[in-house]
């Protein structure tokens, strides 16, 4: 009699164990449905010109992937190239948000030893600018952000 209260009690203990476990996935299926959901209607508030620089970015990481797993690239450029396209990516849809145009930009997100390639003296003149303020009339200078290393921001005022 007391081994069969004893199974019952552990085949009771399992049941509920299971269930949890059943339930427990059920939920966290539902959050990562959930959060797909607001992933792809975030993405459908953005005009044709935002969808398509979003689509950009995809390719370009996926080239990124490519080339590290055919060891092309280093890891540190792969790192940094991907916190480029990271930084680019969010700017744009910061500006686009704030703004509420289907408009981007030409951005250049670099790193501190990059700013002497794409501005004259840019190294030196970065250290006194502010977020907003303009370069040789032909850049405007929008902020950096530290992943690993500084990017600058900048976006070209002048066609090329």
């Amino acid at each position: 009699m007391r081994s069969k209260r004893r199974r019952a009690s552990w085949v009771r203990r399992v049941r509920v164990r299971i269930s949890f476990k059943v339930c427990l996935i059920a939920v966290l299926h539902l959050f990562m449905w959930a959060a797909s959901l607001g992933q792809s209607s975030n993405e459908s508030t953005y005009g044709p010109e935002v969808k398509s620089f979003l689509d950009l970015m995809r390719h370009e990481e996926d080239e990124l992937e490519f080339q590290i797993k055919r060891k092309e690239i280093s890891r540190r450029d792969y790192l940094r190239a991907k916190n480029q396209i990271t930084i680019h990516r969010q700017t744009v849809l910061d500006l686009a948000r704030e703004s509420g145009r289907d408009n981007v930009p030409e951005l250049h997100v670099v790193a501190m030893d990059q700013v002497d390639q794409l501005i004259e003296n840019g190294t030196a003149s970065i250290k006194t600018l502010k977020p907003g303020e303009t370069i040789a009339e032909k850049w405007r200078y929008l902020g950096s952000v530290h992943r690993a290393e500084t990017y600058y921001i900048f976006e070209r005022l002048t066609p090329k």
